[in-house]
């Protein structure tokens, strides 16, 4: 009780101290509360979509084939990344922030002196937080000067955004339905071959078909092979756009050499030697015109069975080039704040006065302390006096060396 009675006097002593500097710091903090120019935060929301595919236009229309390829290659690029992880890395990337600059004359509103993109694309990082929730929802916040203009760089990032995936959408079906159209067309001649020479023989020695057991050999090896095709024509598609260390790629190229073993195993079938179409069946020991038919009949097989698994993959390509539907769904558009979010008034004069309260009472404490040992304890007194010249000394050196720096 009697420590509590001599701090209430120590403050009482030294209250003309703490209630001025906690006035002066308060009316300070006041002032410049008003000084500072407002800036105010608007927010948009956007939802990923549910499936990863979608974002790059993949719905699950589509099934699988390209559909599950880009899917699968886009996760190969990506890792784990998550589509709000993508969509945040597509906002923040420089070609992005670049136009919504342009777009919103960020430059101009922030007077940048000699603008340069890379000045413009510096000012809006400063502006520009973005963020996922634990829901994944994306959230796009500006902090501008004026309402309209953090509402207006808010939704030209989602405008932005959405053109973005837009032309990655088109772009990617582009690519993909070229290249497959080399192939088809090569695929058609070579089916054409072989359904002619299909033909020709049958009509030349009066042959129907092969038996049973050899035709479903034969038509199990044609799918393979045309499985083969397709993931050699996605193998060589994903190469153009990743390098060979890629997992995608790296894992495409490990489902080729499975596949390839596997129908070495049927090549070689059950026979002695030559070549046999599986199950236990060798063309070496199948009659001679059997067995010339029954090459020509999984020549034309395997060049049907390619020709019809690369023809859906090429619908896919067409069908994701020709789409130019909303790739984003907007959950909440920005509009132009009613208050600022900086300065906040209230929050800075209140955090400082409560600062300048106790820093007065501290400062009351230690002028106490400080008379008490200068009669009590000169010694110790006397070693606090040395210390603060010799911190005296230390800062005037300092700033002598830097004035004669710049000098």
């Amino acid at each position: 009780m009697n420590r509590l009675v001599k701090y209430l006097g120590v403050i009482l002593k030294w209250r003309r101290l703490i209630f001025g500097n906690t006035l002066i710091l308060t009316v300070l903090a006041v002032i410049v509360s008003l000084v500072l120019p407002p800036r105010y935060t608007a927010t948009a929301q956007l939802l990923p979509p549910i499936d990863e595919g979608d974002m790059f236009g993949l719905t699950s229309l589509l099934g699988g084939g390209v559909s599950s390829g880009l899917s699968r290659f886009k996760a190969g690029l990506s890792g784990a990344a998550t589509p709000s992880d993508l969509m945040i890395g597509i906002l923040s990337s420089r070609t992005v922030m670049e136009h919504v600059a342009e777009r919103c004359s960020v430059a101009e509103y922030y007077r940048i002196r000699k603008p340069s993109p890379e000045k413009s694309v510096r000012q809006l990082r400063y502006m520009t937080n973005l963020a996922a929730t634990d829901d994944g929802i994306v959230r796009i916040s500006v902090e501008a000067k004026t309402r309209g203009l953090a509402a207006e760089v808010a939704n030209t990032y989602v405008a932005e955004l959405d053109s973005f995936l837009r032309y990655s959408n088109i772009s990617r079906g582009r690519n993909m339905r070229v290249f497959i159209e080399k192939r088809l067309g090569q695929l058609d001649t070579s089916l054409a071959v072989a359904g002619e020479s299909l033909k020709a023989f049958q009509e030349l020695n009066k042959v129907a078909s092969v038996d049973d057991e050899t035709k479903a050999a034969i038509d199990v090896y044609a799918r393979m092979k045309s499985e083969m095709s397709v993931k050699e024509a996605e193998y060589e598609a994903a190469r153009s756009g990743a390098s060979d260390e890629n997992p995608y790629v790296e894992n495409l190229r490990r489902e080729i050499d499975a596949t390839r073993d596997e129908l070495r195993k049927l090549e070689q079938g059950g026979g002695a030697s030559g070549f046999g179409v599986g199950y236990g069946v060798s063309f070496a020991r199948l009659p001679g015109v059997a067995a010339k038919f029954a090459r020509r009949y999984q020549d034309f097989r395997i060049q049907q069975e390619a020709f019809a698994a690369l023809y859906q993959q090429y619908e896919y390509a067409r069908i994701l080039e020709a789409r130019d539907a909303p790739t984003l769904t907007v959950l909440d558009r920005a509009v132009p704040p009613e208050r600022r979010s900086f300065p906040r008034r209230a929050v800075m004069v209140a955090a400082v006065f409560l600062f300048s309260l106790f820093l007065g009472i501290a400062l009351a404490f230690l002028s106490e302390y400080f008379g008490y040992i200068q009669t009590a304890r000169p010694e110790e007194y006397d070693g606090w006096q040395h210390l603060r010249r010799e911190l005296s000394t230390s800062v005037s050196r300092i700033f002598k060396l830097g004035s004669r720096h710049k000098s």
